[in-house]
């Protein structure tokens, strides 16, 4: 869900200035004489520009790049458009200079755009099919957490409802078997965090973005969290701070 938000806002972001370049260029226009080629090629390549952004809105990573490049070319085109128009004359040089310095930034956020992409398209596929070698079909690493409200357990492979009612048929109510909201609680931060320390068994090192994808419906701060906590236990160790952070296994 935040990566469809945060897709939206770049959208945004990017038709903005893409409309906003283009009425600029089209105002600096009008002072040219109607029958001048230049005029009406440079219109019509801004009017291109915008065109070409709102294609951005619901486009796929496959084609993501290239519509990017495609911006990027009629933007550099665009460019040496208000260079011929300027040195001719027909446009002043501020304004010129000013519209350049625009089409230069306008790029530049082209590029990150499409470089979220390639980042969020890499991590997506990176380790998705990747399962710990201690552990079996029953603790994939990629099991939901929804599962949790289902009753199962990562390291029993089975229900906690059978376990709480043989708890009750024993007459002992446990707590790590109760599945009131207390223990149920428990429990799902158990699971979270023995599905983190697994991941992290299961391979050399890993950062926090290799991780997300692997545990479905918990946010970044959340597995932060887990990840703090395991440290604390002795049970990973981290290198590095920040985004470059990395989280190996400590094999005692």
């Amino acid at each position: 869900m935040n990566e469809i938000i945060q897709k939206n806002t770049d959208f945004i972001n990017i038709y903005n200035k893409s409309y906003r370049l283009a009425a600029a260029v089209f105002m600096i226009s009008n002072v040219m004489d109607n029958s001048e080629e230049l005029r009406t090629k440079i219109k019509n390549l801004s009017l291109n520009l915008v065109s070409m952004s709102v294609n951005l809105k619901d486009i796929n990573f496959l084609d993501a790049k290239k519509l990017s490049l495609d911006l990027e070319k009629n933007s550099l085109e665009l460019m040496s458009m208000l260079d011929i128009a300027s040195v001719s004359g027909l446009v002043s040089k501020m304004n010129a200079s000013i519209l350049k310095e625009e089409f230069q930034s306008f790029v530049l956020e082209l590029s990150k755009f499409s470089e979220k992409f390639e980042n969020t398209k890499n991590s997506s596929v990176k380790s998705i099919f990747t399962v710990s070698p201690n552990t079996n079909t029953e603790t994939n690493i990629g099991m939901s957490l929804e599962m949790i409200n289902a009753g199962y357990d990562l390291k029993l492979g089975e229900t906690y409802r059978n376990e709480q009612k043989n708890a009750i048929e024993n007459g002992r109510e446990n707590g790590a078997v109760n599945m009131g909201v207390n223990g149920n609680g428990h429990k799902r931060k158990d699971f979270r965090k023995n599905t983190v320390l697994e991941f992290i068994k299961g391979h050399k090192d890993v950062g926090i973005k290799d991780i997300i994808p692997n545990i479905n419906g918990c946010s970044e701060k959340t597995i932060q969290r887990e990840l703090l906590s395991l440290i604390n236990e002795g049970k990973i160790k981290k290198m590095g701070e920040r985004r470059w952070s990395r989280y190996s296994y400590i094999n005692k």
